[in-house]
């Protein structure tokens, strides 16, 4: 402890483990362990799960705006409808189904089994 001014200071402390060792050094152990670096195969892979995840955020973002562009117009033009205040909720609930259609294309196109089912081809033909 430290005097200041008339009162007491404490000094902040690196905290110690039930061990008795410093969670700091118990960290730098950790991470100065061997690293597991990727094969070729595994890097390729994930840049090809990353452009093919980023063309799917396009397409259903793409989707979601031909189906809001496609109701809009086939509404209000085509059938001449006015916007009427109280038809309002109906109109959302129709925005939030197209929404939820996005979202279902985006999580089709992640491809999260990519790596598996290269793994399982490459065994097959190996065999």
């Amino acid at each position: 402890a430290k005097k200041q001014d008339g009162a007491v200071a404490m000094e902040m402390q690196p905290l110690k483990s039930a061990e008795g060792g410093d969670v700091e050094e118990r960290e730098r152990k950790r991470s100065s362990g061997p690293k597991k670096e990727k094969s070729v195969l595994q890097g390729k892979l994930t840049k090809l799960a990353v452009q093919i995840g980023k063309a799917g955020l396009v397409m259903s973002a793409v989707t979601v705006i031909i189906l809001v562009l496609y109701f809009v117009i086939e509404t209000f033009v085509v059938e001449g409808r006015p916007w009427l205040a109280e038809c309002t909720p109906v109109y959302v609930q129709y925005w939030v189904k197209f929404f939820i259609i996005g979202v279902t294309v985006l999580v089709v196109a992640v491809p999260e089994g990519l790596p598996l089912a290269v793994t399982i081809s490459l065994a097959y033909s190996v065999k």
